[in-house]
């Protein structure tokens, strides 16, 4: 089952209003939606700006439905307490990738990325190796050459 429980808005310019909504994940963020599960205002104050209905968002998450992690992150704000099934936990770990994790470089200092002109710079430098090694190479084979070439004379 492709259901999604996350917020859809409905408020006009400058002024957001959004339902909590069990929707399929391929409609649009205002499309045709399944049920509406509660609402969200966030110019309220902290009590009030959200509604939901627990016992049918809990009924959806049985059925296999999704919660986004927005609406997952305002709940733990607002402090709705939604009972998940133990199969929903596991599925929600899978379903977020996890993040890699910036490992600290041992001086402390950050990655900072090439700029184009020391990647050029770089590549100069490259070129100018191997045409150096390409000459030295060249160098070596002509002695190499004259002495294979003179006991045929």
């Amino acid at each position: 089952m492709a259901v999604c429980i996350r917020l859809s808005r409905v408020g006009r310019i400058h002024r957001p209003f959004f339902r909590i909504v069990a929707i399929d994940k391929r409609n649009a963020r205002e499309g045709l939606s399944n049920e509406v599960l509660g609402t969200y205002d966030p110019t309220l104050a902290d009590g009030k700006a959200i509604a939901v209905k627990s016992d049918r968002v809990e009924a959806w998450l049985a059925k296999g439905a999704l919660i986004s992690e927005a609406l997952d992150n305002l709940f733990k704000h607002h402090g709705v307490a939604i009972n998940r099934p133990a199969y929903a936990k596991a599925k929600k770990a899978a379903a977020k990738p996890a993040k890699a994790k910036k490992a600290a470089k041992k001086d402390g200092k950050k990655f900072v990325p090439a700029t184009r002109r020391a990647v050029r710079k770089h590549a100069a430098k490259l070129k100018a190796d191997r045409k150096a090694k390409a000459a030295a190479e060249a160098a070596a084979a002509k002695p190499a050459e004259a002495a294979a070439e003179a006991p045929k004379a």
